[in-house]
């Protein structure tokens, strides 16, 4: 990623702008999500799980409610917590500029959610364990083509549980553009590594669970990731912040 940091005599501007890392993760999961399609590794993947496992982890306690249900509630405690931080910050009225930095934070994570959520009550998609394939009663259909005899679907695409997860790779654009010393290059990375690993871990145990296919966990990373580029270019563009 490139940042630029222009000096001024009023302040200090800080531009963001696309770098190989955003682009190259991007290409990489739109390719994945192609390859995925193409040789219909949804079902190769889905197969093994319900031969191996017939859904059994779907009521499993670490499945169930380690990471689907106390992982959620620990990511959103974590943003509550976050959201604490920024309000003191506007109280304290000291730091303007680390206050607009964890404001354009914590908009990207709400965003990548919010957007995930939308698409997934939009888009007629079923779950893995709504299909007869699976045990469950209904028909595959590609998407867009959900007949309206068979509605209402399962609403299960893309992924907002490894939503929770990815949309967190923001954390690698607030320590991009951040300028304090602990905002380091291998810090962003680490930030971005952990935010995949999350997302993947949620994404992996609702597969286990027959809740989601492998694309609808690369379509959450793809949204997630385009949702931050997005903002982050709006948000920096020739941003003026004051120095403290």
């Amino acid at each position: 990623m490139s940042i630029n940091a222009l000096s001024s005599n009023s302040g200090q501007q800080t531009v963001y702008h696309i770098g190989t890392t955003e682009v190259l993760l991007l290409f990489s999961a739109i390719g994945l999500f192609i390859v995925i399609k193409t040789h219909q590794l949804d079902f190769v993947l889905a197969d093994i799980i319900y031969d191996h496992f017939q859904w059994h982890y779907q009521k499993d306690f670490v499945t169930e409610q380690l990471l689907h249900r106390a992982g959620r509630y620990f990511v959103i405690l974590i943003y509550l917590g976050l959201i604490y931080k920024l309000l003191s910050k506007f109280i304290m009225g000291n730091d303007s500029t680390g206050a607009y930095h964890l404001s354009v934070l914590l908009l990207t994570i709400a965003l990548s959610v919010i957007i995930v959520a939308a698409l997934k009550r939009v888009l007629d998609v079923d779950c893995p364990w709504d299909l007869l394939r699976y045990g469950g009663s209904k028909h595959y259909f590609p998407f867009f083509n959900h007949p309206l005899d068979y509605l209402p679907s399962g609403h299960c695409f893309p992924a907002s549980h490894a939503s929770v997860g990815f949309s967190w790779l923001a954390l690698f654009f607030y320590f991009k553009v951040s300028k304090k010393p602990s905002a380091s290059k291998k810090t962003a990375f680490m930030a971005l590594g952990s935010a995949i690993l999350l997302g993947i871990v949620f994404g992996g145990a609702q597969q286990l669970r027959g809740a989601h296919f492998l694309s609808h966990d690369v379509a959450s990373l793809i949204i997630c990731l385009v949702t931050a580029i997005s903002v982050y270019s709006l948000a920096y563009q020739g941003k003026k912040e004051r120095l403290k």
